[in-house]
């Protein structure tokens, strides 16, 4: 009796502790948003720098240069970075659309050492092509009910290749890799745009004409014209819930089929999972890529290299934030960070590999979709195996915890956050000098939420917690 009751106690812990690591308790404390307090960032200087050269390199995809990276045993032997150290990293660079640009040095209040963390240093180059490892275990989502809504419609293209998040209406989380080398702004980042799927919608009456016959707008090869957000609406809300006739029920049933599906595919389900949503009868119209200008660019400074410190790029800070020209009308995904308790059993995310996606737009777009389990993780960044390819670059990493509510027993709702950005593949020196190859993600920290959080509100007051 005794010899059952204890095995039944062995058993029971462990599914406890299956289920922690999978995150299947949706009940526990660990699977939560928790509210978090933020060091306070504060502009202290700015002055103006020289016009970009735009004269960057883009890393050779094929080739996939790469740095191999201090891993996680090799940066505890590090000594934990000062708050001086961390000030220079976090003050930043900013381009704005004419080309000019200013350097700004910041403060940081509420300054914690323990979450400060150690830079990912980086040695000498290796070549190796970005990883899908295995079986292929990306999804290609085509279809134009999920591809232009929330989450799939929060990732976007840039003008230069790669993908991002959007995080506001009006905000781009990428990878800084994406617009500067470390040393100078890439060529194609001169005029940097950003690219949003809409549902492509008939011309307008009384539109451009051009000697009595209406313009049919000479396009570049490959691409949509492009058009300011002010056009037209955003077609997504009247294409999803517009499901069949039959009034408000069935358009909030037939949205929250589509939710369901969505969230078996994170859940590990298969593409079969989003086709259970009702289709309309209509006609399905086709997405298309919508281009945004850019208005400014901030870069942190540990990204950048100066004549003084030549090994400053960090992959740890391998991030940056566009502000565009107007607000865009999809729902956006915020910004988080990612409880200490939290295990990232499964982490996201969306963008336009090139292998998989076209990278024109002739209507027949396509988001490429991941998910899977984090191998290992530093302070700063993800290691994990997420299948990727070049043009993925830059899309939001991000995870689903249920929101914290007051009352005990309460479950409270999902929620998706951003708390990475993907960067691409590299070689981790792990223990014993060994070399693993990874497919890495930058993680967002409470000082990097803070400085983003300035980025978007330019009040600290806006930044003291979320």
């Amino acid at each position: 009796m005794e010899l059952n009751h204890f095995l039944c106690l062995l058993l029971c812990a462990a599914v406890l502790t299956v289920s922690g690591v999978f995150g299947e308790d949706e009940t526990s404390e660990a699977n939560r948003w928790a509210r978090q307090s933020l060091p306070v960032l504060l502009d202290t200087h700015t002055e103006p720098l020289d016009t970009p050269l735009f004269r960057g390199q883009q890393e050779d995809e094929e080739r996939g240069a790469t740095r191999t990276l201090c891993g996680i045993e090799c940066q505890s032997s590090l000594p934990p970075m000062d708050q001086t150290e961390q000030e220079r990293i976090l003050g930043y660079e900013t381009v704005y659309e004419n080309g000019t640009r200013t350097h700004t040095d910041v403060s940081l209040q509420a300054f914690n050492k323990t979450s400060a963390g150690t830079p990912a240093h980086s040695s000498a180059r290796t070549r190796r092509k970005r990883q899908v490892y295995g079986a292929d275990g990306r999804f290609v989502i085509s279809d134009s009910h999920f591809i232009t809504n929330y989450p799939f419609s929060t990732a976007v293209r840039l003008s230069t290749g790669c993908s991002g998040v959007l995080i506001s209406r009006k905000h781009v989380l990428t990878a800084a890799q994406c617009i500067h080398d470390g040393r100078d702004y890439l060529g194609s980042a001169r005029k940097l745009r950003v690219g949003v799927l809409q549902l492509k919608t008939k011309s307008r009456r009384g539109g451009r004409r051009r000697g009595g016959r209406r313009m049919a707008g000479r396009k570049e090869e490959g691409e949509e014209p492009v058009r300011e957000e002010g056009e037209e609406q955003n077609g997504v809300d009247r294409d999803v819930l517009t499901v069949r006739k039959g009034g408000k029920g069935r358009r909030r049933r037939g949205r929250k089929e589509g939710e369901e599906g969505v969230a078996e595919l994170e859940r590990g389900g298969n593409q079969r999972s989003l086709s259970r949503i009702q289709r309309s009868a209509e006609p399905r119209k086709q997405p298309v890529f919508r281009w945004t200008r850019v208005k400014q660019t901030r870069i942190p400074q540990g990204w950048i290299q100066t004549k003084t410190s030549t090994n400053s790029v960090s992959a740890d800070y391998d991030y940056a934030l566009l502000e565009l020209k107007r607000p865009l009308k999809q729902k956006y995904m915020e910004l988080g960070v990612v409880p200490s308790a939290t295990p990232l059993a499964r982490i996201h995310f969306s963008g336009y590999d090139a292998d998989k996606s076209l990278l024109v737009g002739r209507g027949n777009e396509k988001v490429i979709y991941r998910f899977c389990s984090v191998a290992n993780k530093s302070d700063d960044l993800m290691y994990q195996r997420c299948d990727a390819q070049p043009g993925a670059t830059g899309a939001g990493v991000y995870v689903r915890l249920r929101e914290e509510v007051g009352g005990e027993g309460r479950k409270g709702k999902w929620q998706r956050r951003v708390i990475g950005v993907f960067t691409g593949h590299q070689w981790v020196e792990v223990e014993g000098g060994e070399q693993r190859d990874f497919n890495v993600a930058v993680r967002i920290t409470p000082a990097k939420y803070a400085q983003i959080c300035h980025w978007i509100h330019g009040d600290p007051s806006f930044c003291k917690e979320f």
